[in-house]
């Protein structure tokens, strides 16, 4: 067995843990993308859990024993083969999870357009504040300078243009990212009033603004680290540092994964239910979420960004046009700057 074999069979066993898990990080009533009453999630969910992990699992199962079936993939059609094997896989998965998705609607809550807001104002600014945030931005403009300054001592005079080239994209992405932040930070609604269900509400929100933040500062300092490479006298220093951003980041992001997954969507699950009574569901209605919970479609919504239902943090509403707007901007504003950067 070659890597050919080993990666598309990770991916099979990665795929079922995951399907495995994500009823465990919504809400505690919150069921298959559905809003249901808790009793139900401890008792009859249950069993829906059940039923639904045991066809996951066959399905992963059954993909493994192909797998060692099938010839070792070459180049030709028996790699193909072993494609359609993983693809088969997550279509067991998903059909699965639609499956339970529409058992779980028969025991849906009514939703209610009462709306109730907190009249303390709560906080919307980034971690740490402006001046951590603004720090991507010094590290990208210091390592320009030092590029101008050691302009002389670059083996190739033409490199430090060619090198401003990706600083000033990198500073493009950094602002993405920290649009990104701001505006999740500022742009989603608090469900809670007051207590703990606020308090721990607010956490979840915090550490999933502080992610882009964190992946703004490992694109500066990699970008930073990859250009200071050129210049002797840095070149030495930062030969190994280069390898360390990433899989610290990496890390990060495992950590906040396993923690929501500790913790819950808006981070309810470690409130206690008194503490949680008054809390019911993300107070958006089941059916704006379109494909089993995958994406959220809601016009009559203001708020921008709004809890996944499937998978962890949030998502943006797709019914908002600040949401196009952001995601348009995103995607035209690289290749715009590349094609007048490079």
């Amino acid at each position: 067995m070659t890597s050919a074999w080993w990666a598309p069979m990770f991916v099979v066993a990665a795929n079922a843990i995951l399907f495995h898990a994500m009823p465990r990080f919504s809400r505690p009533d919150i069921l298959f993308a559905v809003t249901v009453p808790e009793s139900f999630v401890a008792g009859a969910g249950r069993t829906l859990v059940y039923r639904y992990r045991v066809t996951v699992w066959s399905g992963a199962a059954a993909a493994l024993a192909i797998g060692l079936l099938l010839p070792t993939p070459t180049p030709g059609s028996e790699g193909f083969l072993m494609l359609g094997v993983v693809a088969g896989n997550m279509i067991v998965a998903m059909a699965a999870w639609l499956l339970a998705h529409r058992k779980a609607r028969a025991h849906a809550v009514a939703f209610s357009d009462v709306r109730v807001a907190s009249l303390v104002p709560r906080d919307t600014s980034l971690p740490g504040g402006t001046l951590f945030a603004a720090g991507p931005f010094v590290i990208l403009l210091a390592t320009a300078l030092l590029m101008y300054a050691y302009r002389d001592e670059v083996p190739d005079g033409a490199r430090l243009t060619e090198s401003l080239g990706p600083l000033a994209l990198g500073g493009l992405y950094v602002a993405m990212m920290l649009t990104m932040a701001l505006s999740m930070a500022r742009r989603t609604r608090q469900i809670a009033i007051d207590g703990p269900a606020a308090a721990a509400e607010q956490r979840f929100r915090r550490v999933n603004v502080l992610v882009p933040v964190l992946v703004a500062y490992a694109a500066a300092i990699g970008l930073s680290a990859m250009t200071l490479k050129s210049i002797p006298p840095f070149g030495n220093i930062l030969s190994g540092a280069i390898g360390f951003v990433w899989p610290l980041l990496m890390l990060f992001n495992f950590g906040v994964a396993l923690w929501m997954f500790r913790v819950g969507q808006g981070g309810q699950r470690a409130v206690a239910p008194a503490a949680r009574q008054e809390v019911h569901g993300d107070a958006t209605p089941d059916h704006a979420w379109k494909l089993g919970g995958l994406f959220y479609f809601n016009p009559r919504d203001p708020a921008m960004w709004v809890e996944n239902r499937i998978g962890v943090g949030y998502t943006l509403n797709m019914g908002n046009s600040r949401a196009w707007l952001l995601m348009i901007g995103m995607m035209l504003a690289p290749m715009i700057a590349g094609r007048f950067l490079f």
